[in-house]
């Protein structure tokens, strides 16, 4: 397959699998809380799912202090 001429349209169903560290999540929950207001049209679902992923691993203490 030539990648250089593919085309997003010509993938039925592209997938990334990708596991976070536990740090990489702490960051890019941040930088989503932070820059909320920019996120792009789209990835909302994904930014949802980052800040479910931090807030269901965390007490709510740990909660409160991560969000402030």
């Amino acid at each position: 397959m030539n990648f250089d001429s593919l085309l997003l349209s010509d993938v039925d169903d592209l997938q990334l699998t990708y596991t976070f560290s536990k740090q990489e999540l702490r960051i890019l929950a941040r930088f989503i809380r932070l820059h909320q207001e920019q996120i792009p049209e789209g990835l909302e679902d994904f930014a949802g799912a980052v800040e479910k992923a931090m807030y269901d691993s965390m007490s709510i203490d740990e909660a409160e202090v991560f969000y402030s």
